[in-house]
């Protein structure tokens, strides 16, 4: 609040600074910290108080007349006076109207001070957002990047907000002579544009590759590993190799014919349909190269160990990109040669393109990320993501009787994201929070976090919700067992199994995880013995996304309807006696350790 004091004195906003900090003092007091651990009341609809809507009127007019400071005070004075549902909304323009009026470290503060109290997606966006302008206002680019990058990991933000934000972390990797990873975004965002927008980011793709040696072009071809920015990185060689038109074009589509599966970036050049074994199979829509490799590897070894024990249909790799349109291209292809059923995509750009594709009498496809809307007929949704295992914490969690959580997350995309998920479902259950912290992986130090996340919690119905990334998640466990003796539900990366407890022993931890992974009669049944041959030195990560790889097809085997009886009892085996749905329903079970360190499978989650 000092550094906030120092900020606001100045006489430009025309406010003594003992009242202004008198009155941010107020808001901060006023927001909710920490909820009561007993159940909350109905809620109860409360008209603004007259003050608040005097005070942001008057903020919006001067915002209207171009008054931005002016307006940025009323609108933290009109947060004073509000409730505590709008007190974020009006934080945020008071950060935006601060912003700009050129205060970019109250910008900052201000929307620093929203993504500490808020979990809404929209609202977490809008101050990403606005602390992103400001920083880059200050200088500090690596952190107006850091804005930029937690923005587009937020789901819920539009295709063109999403553009703009890669457009900028691209203007900034340039300034920093990160060159490579600057094309990376700019050739990421043009899939999500079309018309004047996209032709001029492919002008800015042009200008950067031509500003490059040859000699760099071709050692970012080996460090690049997404296929689209190699191609473009091959057809910027190309270019300069053939300067006759007709030689390039020749250069060009020869290129194309020795990579089956690319688009013509510059030409739109339609890709030939999959090879023959497409017929009758489940055919996927996986990413095979870059990031995602590893994990398509492990989840097609699972589909295939899962087709060879039940003998079902074969798997059939298609063509794949980053690319949405070359995979809704790919997607037609596959209905025309025969296949059977489809795996994936499982980006949301990529479904959308997909789904744009499709038409009613297609075969049926199961979806690997989460569907906007509700899936019609024929579309199934297996979100393989964690965040499917921390929406059913809090589900679990609830109607076991759990009503305060505090949470605590590593601070990485994954921990975010698994967070939020959480925190979303929990709330909309009517579940209470006692407090939220993020901590650093490896840093040993983690005491100060977990006290910050507990903070009153106690009594019947409290929990921690820990999001692990460790195998060994002890250290933390003991921080957490020297403040509160309540259960500790956790999820994530790990691998627990039977034979390694990592140190999870005690009373009242429980996991929710997949029963590939802990369950010895899957974890060595025939399934996973077929896995282990193919990725012998598989990671934790690999081996579940294996697991998922079985029950997909599981799932794909039942809406065919291609199972006999010995084929169900096999699949039973693997745990995939769910019915499938429309929306597929993740098999998860709860686990505990006992104090010699076994592992005990429970049917559900203990009540408090």
């Amino acid at each position: 609040m000092q550094q906030l004091s120092r900020l606001f004195a100045p006489a430009w906003w025309r406010l003594g600074s003992t009242a202004l900090l008198t009155v941010l003092l107020g808001a901060c007091a006023s927001m909710p910290h920490t909820p009561a651990p007993t159940p909350a009341p109905a809620a109860v609809t409360v008209a603004p108080a007259p003050v608040e809507i005097s005070q942001a009127q008057k903020a919006d007019r001067l915002l209207a007349e171009g008054k931005d400071l002016a307006a940025a005070k009323e609108y933290i004075q009109a947060a004073a006076a509000s409730g505590a549902d709008q007190q974020l909304d009006y934080l945020l323009k008071a950060a935006q109207a601060s912003l700009d009026g050129n205060r970019t470290q109250v910008a900052s503060l201000l929307s620093a001070e929203v993504l500490r109290l808020s979990q809404d997606p929209s609202q977490r966006a809008k101050a990403l957002w606005i602390q992103a302008q400001a920083y880059q206002r200050d200088g500090q680019d690596k952190l107006a990047s850091g804005a930029l990058a937690e923005l587009i990991s937020i789901s819920s933000v539009s295709p063109e907000q999403r553009a703009t934000a890669m457009k900028e972390l691209a203007e900034i990797y340039q300034r920093e002579n990160h060159d490579l990873t600057a094309l990376d975004f700019l050739v990421k965002r043009d899939a999500l544009l079309s018309g004047a927008a996209k032709t001029e980011n492919r002008r800015q793709i042009h200008s950067l590759l031509d500003a490059q040696s040859s000699a760099k072009l071709k050692n970012w071809q080996g460090r690049s590993g997404d296929p689209i920015v190699q191609e473009w990185l091959a057809f910027a060689l190309i270019a300069r190799e053939h300067v006759e038109p007709a030689a390039r074009d020749a250069a060009f589509a020869a290129w194309l014919q020795a990579h089956p599966g690319h688009p013509d970036i510059h030409y739109g050049h339609t890709a030939a349909p999959p090879a023959g074994g497409a017929k009758g199979a489940i055919c996927t829509l996986l990413p095979t190269t870059g990031r995602f490799a590893d994990n398509t590897l492990a989840f097609t070894a699972g589909l295939q160990a899962a087709a060879q024990q039940v003998s079902g249909p074969a798997i059939h790799e298609l063509s794949d990109s980053s690319d949405p349109a070359l995979n809704a291209t790919q997607y037609a292809a596959g209905v025309q040669a025969g296949c059977a059923a489809f795996v994936g995509p499982v980006l949301p750009q990529d479904i959308n393109a997909v789904l744009g594709a499709r038409h009613p009498q297609d075969p049926p496809i199961l979806l690997l990320g989460d569907v906007a809307s509700d899936p019609s007929k024929g579309i199934y949704d297996f979100d393989i993501s964690l965040q499917v295992v921390a929406r059913r914490v809090a589900e679990d969690a609830f109607r076991a009787g759990y009503r305060q959580a505090a949470v605590l997350y590593p601070l990485d995309a994954e921990g975010a994201a698994m967070q939020a998920a959480f925190l979303e479902n929990w709330k909309r259950l009517g579940g209470n929070v006692a407090g939220v912290a993020h901590y650093r992986v490896g840093s040993g130090d983690t005491a100060g976090v977990v006290q910050e996340a507990l903070g009153s919690a106690g009594g019947r119905g409290a929990f921690t919700f820990l999001v692990t990334s460790e195998k060994n998640p002890a250290a933390i466990i003991t921080d957490i067992r020297a403040h509160s003796s309540s259960p500790i539900l956790l999820a994530g990366i790990p691998t627990f199994t039977s034979e390694d407890s990592g140190g999870l022993s005690g009373s009242k931890i429980y996991a929710l995880g997949m029963p590939w992974v802990f369950d010895p009669q899957m974890a060595d049944g025939p399934a996973a013995q077929a896995v282990k041959q193919s990725l012998p030195q598989a990671t934790a990560q690999q081996w579940r996304m294996a697991g998922l790889g079985v029950e997909a097809y599981g799932l794909l085997a039942k809406i065919l309807g291609s199972t006999a009886s010995a084929e169900r009892e096999s699949m039973q085996s693997m745990g995939l006696s769910e019915r499938p749905m429309q929306h597929g329903k993740r098999n998860l079970r709860w686990v505990t350790w006992q104090k010699n360190g076994a592992m005990q499978v429970l049917p559900q989650l203990p009540r408090p």
